[in-house]
C-alpha cells in the first residue's frame, strides 16, 4: 500500500517512546541493496519485517541515513492492509550540545565550580557561549566552567540515538508486517581508479578499482552493491542549499564484477555482499586484464602561425590502446584516474604519470597523457607569411631532434588559421614522415625519428576568401 506522505518532525522514537504504542524495526543483514551514483547520491532498497499489533500505532524504522532525501522515500507494506496516516523523519540525535539546547528553560541538576563541587537544582537559562543556570532555592545565577557539569534527569523529548523514520499506521489485526523501503540519500559516492603497468614488450597490464566513500551517517551491513556509470540528470533546486598511490601488483582473480547496459547507462554489479560502514572508504577490484597492446608517441600541438620567427616545440608523451575484445579488453570503462607505472632496466616499477579518462564505451581508443617526452625537441620556423583581406599563405619549416637512445614516433597536430573560402595544402613530408588530414583546417604529421637523428620538412598553405 502506498499513500501520499507527510513530512514533519515528531517526538522521540525507538527506545525513547512508550513501547506499547511503538514497534521498533531494527536493521538486519541480507535484505539490503544500494545503487551508487558518481556524484554523492545513492538509491537504497531495503526489506524488513515486524510483529505489529491491531489498531493505530507507530512503526519506528531505525538506521536511516541522516542525509536521506525525505521527499524520495517510498514505503510499501506487505502482508495485511495498512492505513498510513503520516510519515516522520527524526534526525535530532542525542549529544551534549543538543541536550543542552533542548533543556533551555527546564529544571536540571548541576555541579558547582571548584575542586569540591556541590550538586544543586536550577533552571537552565543559556548554553552558549557559557552555560548559565538559576539556582532553585536562592535564585543565584551560576556560570559553569564546563557544559558537562549539567546533569540531565532524562533524555529530552524529540531526540533519538540514531536517525529513524516513524510511520503512524492502523492495521486490522495483529501479525507479521513486511516493509519494503526505497529512498535516495546523499553522502555516498564512488569513482573508478586504474593502475596501468607498461611492459617493455609493447603490452600493458590494467587493473581497475571501484572506490566507494560512505559519509551518509549510517552503515549498511551485508549489502548488495551496484555502481552506475554516467551522469544522471537531477532537477535544479529553486534556491541553492547551503548547508594512493598504489603499488603495482599481480592480483589473484576475484569474483567477476558483472557489467551490463542499463537505461542508457552502464551498471557494475558486485557479485558478493559486503558491509559498507559509515565514514569508510572501501575499494573493490572490478577489472584485471593483461597483454593489452599499446602505442606510445610524442605529440606537439601547433595552433597558429603568427609572424616569421622560430618557436620551440615540446612533445607530450601519449599512450593509447584500443578497448576491444581482440586486444584483451572490450569492457565499458567508467570515468576515473589512470595511474601509470613502468619498469626500469633492473625490473623495478616506478610511477611515470597519471591521466583522467571520461566514460569510455567499448571499441573506442583510450588516450592517456603520461607527461613530457624528455628526449624530443624541435623548432618551427615561419619562413614566409602573407596576409591580405582576401588571401593568406605561409611556409613553415619543422625540424625535429631525437636526443635519446631509442627510436621515437613524433606527431605534430597543425591547426591552420580559419579564414574561409578554398584552401590548398602542400608539404614535402615523405619517407619516415606521413601526413593525415583530420579536418578542413587541421592536419597531423607523423614522423618516426631514429635515435640520435634529426628530421626536417616544409609545410605550406594558401587560403583564398
Amino acid at each position: 500500500m502506498k499513500n501520499g506522505l507527510v513530512f514533519v518532525l515528531v517526538l522521540a522514537a525507538a527506545t525513547l517512546l512508550p513501547a506499547a504504542v511503538n514497534t521498533v524495526i531494527r536493521q538486519k543483514s541480507g535484505d539490503l541493496s544500494l545503487t551508487i551514483y558518481n556524484r554523492g547520491l545513492a538509491f537504497v532498497h531495503e526489506r524488513r519485517q515486524a510483529e505489529v499489533g491491531k489498531g493505530r500505532q507507530k512503526l519506528v524504522y531505525e538506521g536511516v541515513a541522516h542525509s536521506v532525501l525525505s521527499e524520495s522515500v517510498i514505503p510499501s507494506f506487505e502482508g495485511m492492509a495498512v492505513r498510513l496516516y503520516s510519515q516522520n523523519y527524526i534526525y535530532d540525535l542525542v549529544s551534549l550540545p543538543s541536550m543542552l539546547r533542548h533543556s533551555i528553560g527546564k529544571e536540571v541538576s548541576f555541579l558547582t565550580n571548584g575542586r569540591n563541587p556541590s550538586r544543586l537544582q536550577g533552571t537552565l537559562l543559556a548554553d552558549d557561549p557559557s552555560v548559565m543556570i538559576r539556582e532553585k532555592s536562592s535564585g543565584t545565577i551560576y556560570t559553569l566552567e564546563k557544559p558537562s557539569q549539567v546533569l540531565f534527569p532524562r533524555v529530552p523529548e524529540g531526540m533519538i540515538t540514531r536517525p529513524s523514520l516513524v510511520w503512524e499506521i492502523e492495521t486490522p489485526q495483529a501479525g507479521k508486517l513486511g516493509i519494503d523501503l526505497k529512498y535516495l540519500t546523499k553522502g555516498i559516492s564512488w569513482k573508478s581508479d586504474y593502475v596501468l603497468d607498461l611492459n617493455r614488450s609493447g603490452t600493458l597490464d590494467l587493473v581497475g578499482w571501484i572506490t566507494v566513500n560512505n559519509r551518509s551517517g549510517v552503515s549498511y551491513p551485508d549489502a548488495k552493491l551496484t555502481f552506475l556509470a554516467g551522469d544522471v540528470n537531477r532537477a535544479a533546486a529553486a534556491q541553492p542549499q547551503r548547508r594512493m598511490l598504489k603499488a603495482v601488483m599481480r592480483m589473484a582473480e576475484a569474483p567477476a564484477v558483472k557489467e551490463e547496459a542499463f537505461a542508457g547507462y552502464h551498471i557494475y554489479k558486485i557479485p558478493f555482499r559486503t558491509t559498507l560502514r559509515d565514514k569508510q572508504q572501501k575499494q573493490i577490484p572490478f577489472l584485471n586484464r593483461a597483454r593489452i597492446a599499446y602505442r606510445r608517441y610524442g605529440k606537439a600541438f601547433m595552433s597558429s602561425v603568427g609572424r616569421p620567427g622560430v618557436e620551440k616545440m615540446h612533445f607530450r608523451q601519449i599512450v593509447e590502446f584500443d578497448n576491444t575484445r581482440s586486444n584483451h579488453l572490450g569492457i565499458p570503462l567508467p570515468a576515473g584516474i589512470v595511474r601509470m607505472y613502468s619498469k626500469d632496466r633492473a625490473g623495478e616499477s616506478r610511477f611515470i604519470g597519471e591521466s583522467r579518462i571520461g566514460n569510455l564505451p567499448t571499441d573506442e581508443t583510450v588516450r592517456l597523457t603520461v607527461g613530457t617526452l624528455f628526449d624530443a625537441v624541435g623548432e618551427r620556423k615561419v619562413t614566409r607569411f602573407v596576409s591580405r583581406s582576401d588571401y593568406r599563405s605561409a611556409e613553415i619549416l619543422y625540424t625535429l631532434h631525437n636526443r635519446g637512445e631509442e627510436n621515437l614516433t613524433l606527431k605534430i597536430e597543425e591547426r591552420i588559421p580559419t579564414f574561409g573560402g578554398s584552401i590548398k595544402l602542400r608539404s614535402d613530408c615523405q619517407g619516415i614522415c606521413s601526413v593525415k588530414k583530420l579536418s578542413a583546417f587541421v592536419r597531423e604529421f607523423t614522423i618516426r625519428v631514429p635515435a640520435k637523428k634529426s628530421y626536417s620538412f616544409h609545410s605550406e598553405f594558401e587560403i583564398f576568401k
